[in-house]
């Protein structure tokens, strides 16, 4: 038989909104005593009452109750009668069903040969529309536990209770055990990170290390025949002239061959007289010696020329200039000087006319 829309859709909101475990409650000596055995309250039928359901309890004849079962037994104080089912054979809602006919106010079904607790569904919907009876579901354990209660105290009955009773322990609150587990997994996996980084950067620590390269090792002076004027040396405060060999720094700062030796000879440290910017220890006499022609620096492809080419290239462009316009201003001195002799007026003798 196939599930009914409605139908499908009213379990799945009873499964999530019921009540996730129940309790019945066998009461001994008078109400002197109690124990308690969880269940599981049916899909079907009408639900617990907030206080609970009282009555006495007696086994279904048949077990099953697959066939009409024997009513109650007369005569039990004002209380009613509670009928304990065996589970199997035939569907839950025709077992509740049977019950309800047979005149009992509630049913406990109980598993066989095991205790896990079943949530009780229907299978016919005609069949649930007729239950008006609560039902519930409890293991085996607990239905020989109350077997031998009911039948060592003729006082004893059952309380079915809607809900469970507080439990101190964290088994009866899965949210809290679960919040519980995370909480020590999560301290678990923060000690282990925080222990493997502090190894990890105390291993680091003692690694060897590769040593630092020697960048200003592989940077040496050059040194360059002056072709043209352009500059004076810091040292000597001299220009430079025509054939003078010149020292250029990995600074860019030039100096004469003959005063940047002694220099480096009487400094504490080999260093840059202008910038301070520290020379290489392994500078020697052989360093490279470039003749430089014209503006262009052939040494240095692709590097932008230092301060001293760039002088030099505008004192050439100056000279040049200079040059240019020498000429024409003494070819005026000369016509200005004719001129001015022309229009001078001739030397007179001297002495009385």
């Amino acid at each position: 038989m196939g599930w009914p829309g409605p139908a499908l859709a009213a379990l799945v909101l009873a499964v999530l909104l019921g009540p996730s475990r129940a309790v019945v409650r066998a009461v001994l000596e008078g109400n002197g005593s109690s124990v308690d055995f969880a269940d599981l309250p049916a899909l079907f039928g009408v639900p617990l009452a907030p206080g609970g359901m009282r009555g006495y309890l007696m086994e279904a004849k048949p077990a099953n109750a697959c066939q009409p079962i024997e009513g109650p037994r007369p005569g039990n104080r004002s209380l009613g009668a509670i009928a304990l089912i065996r589970r199997y054979d035939c569907t839950f809602d025709l077992k509740v069903l049977n019950a309800q006919r047979a005149g009992f106010e509630a049913a406990i079904v109980h598993n066989v040969r095991s205790d896990d607790l079943v949530r009780m569904a229907h299978v016919y919907e005609d069949l649930r529309r007729q239950i008006a009876i609560p039902s519930v579901f409890v293991g085996e354990a607990a239905s020989q536990d109350l077997r031998v209660m009911v039948r060592c105290d003729k006082s004893a009955h059952v309380l079915l209770l809607p809900d469970a009773p507080p439990c101190p322990d964290l088994d009866c609150h899965p949210v809290l055990a679960m919040s519980w587990v995370l909480g020590r997994t999560l301290a678990l996996v923060a000690s282990t990170c925080f222990i493997l980084r502090r190894l990890w950067l105390w291993v680091h620590s003692w690694w060897p290390r590769a040593p630092p390269a020697k960048a200003q090792a592989s940077q040496k002076a050059q040194v360059r025949t002056f072709t043209r004027a352009s500059d004076l040396c810091a040292i000597c405060l001299d220009e430079y002239e025509e054939g003078d060999r010149l020292k250029i720094l990995p600074c860019s700062h030039t100096y004469h061959c003959r005063c940047i030796g002694p220099w480096f000879s009487q400094a504490a440290r080999r260093s840059c007289p202008v910038c301070k910017q520290s020379v290489a220890s392994t500078e020697d006499g052989s360093d490279s010696t470039v003749e430089s022609f014209g503006d262009e620096d052939a040494s240095l492809p692709g590097h932008q020329p230092p301060i001293w080419a760039i002088q030099a290239r505008l004192r050439s462009r100056r000279l040049e200039l200079l040059a240019r316009t020498s000429p024409s201003r003494h070819r005026s001195t000369t016509s200005l000087g004719a001129a001015d002799t022309a229009a001078a007026p001739p030397d007179r003798p001297l002495g009385p006319p």
